[in-house]
């Protein structure tokens, strides 16, 4: 018999919904968090045996207690299945980022990094065993962008998207250019300090997730600079509640 499970990645900015069947995920809605309500889950009409949710949004949680009538999963250090965790206070670490953990750990390429560009960009440490380490937080390039133009006079409000320069020619341009080669840095940088340090040299698999892990992919290997990204997955985090709730039906 064929189980639907529904996976809800609730995010501060945007939240992710699809519905998964025989260990396929299908069609992924997104809509922005803010905009999330009780009405919205009454039109999803397939029988459910279980929804699995990583939500970072308290408010965006009592929402989804109130409004889904299949069992509620809702991820954390403790969840049955998940990932072994090796940190002070396990119950400090995002629900998005145990998520991400348990698709890479199923991947079977360890140790891994994995990016996840969203709000925040978060990395996470998965080493050679499959435990959680811990990670590195920095702001995302939507919150950069919104602090230049909220923190100054006369930057505008800028859209991060592809570059096809290294000198910006107008305002805009200059913002996208430094807040995505801003961003590469910041990727091989934490990447090789995190080989060296926790891993002792030995490269670890990076997977890339979220809005702008691919302009970053793409640039981190232009111009004959050594690949830091060996993976973009943008349904990484569904993948990982689904890896969950496969061991919790």
């Amino acid at each position: 018999m064929k189980r639907k499970i529904l996976l809800i990645d609730v995010s501060n900015s945007f939240t992710k919904i699809a519905v998964a069947s025989d260990g396929k995920i299908g069609r992924v809605t997104k809509i922005a968090t803010s905009e999330l309500t009780p009405k919205f889950f009454r039109g999803i009409r397939a029988k459910l045996d279980l929804a699995v949710i990583s939500s970072v949004v308290p408010e965006a949680s009592r929402i989804l207690s109130a409004s889904l009538t299949c069992r509620p999963l809702c991820v954390d250090h403790r969840v049955p299945g998940g990932v072994p965790v090796s940190y002070p206070n396990p119950r400090t670490i995002g629900a998005d980022r145990l998520a991400n953990a348990a698709a890479a750990i199923q991947l079977e390429k360890l140790p891994a990094i994995v990016v996840d560009f969203g709000t925040a960009v978060t990395f996470d440490v998965i080493d050679a065993r499959g435990s959680y380490l811990g990670g590195i937080i920095a702001p995302g390039l939507p919150i950069a962008a919104k602090a230049l133009h909220e923190g100054t006079a006369l930057l505008p409000l800028t859209r991060i998207r592809k570059i096809a320069s290294s000198v910006g020619k107008s305002t805009e341009e200059a913002i996208r250019i430094g807040l995505l080669l801003g961003a590469v840095g910041l990727v091989r940088e934490a990447v090789a300090r995190i080989t060296r340090d926790t891993f002792k040299g030995k490269k670890p698999f990076v997977i890339a997730t979220g809005g702008d892990a691919e302009l970053v992919a793409r640039l981190s290997g232009q111009n004959g600079a050594s690949k830091i990204i060996d993976l973009v997955d943008p349904l990484l985090t569904l993948r990982g509640l689904l890896v969950i709730a496969e061991k919790n039906l």
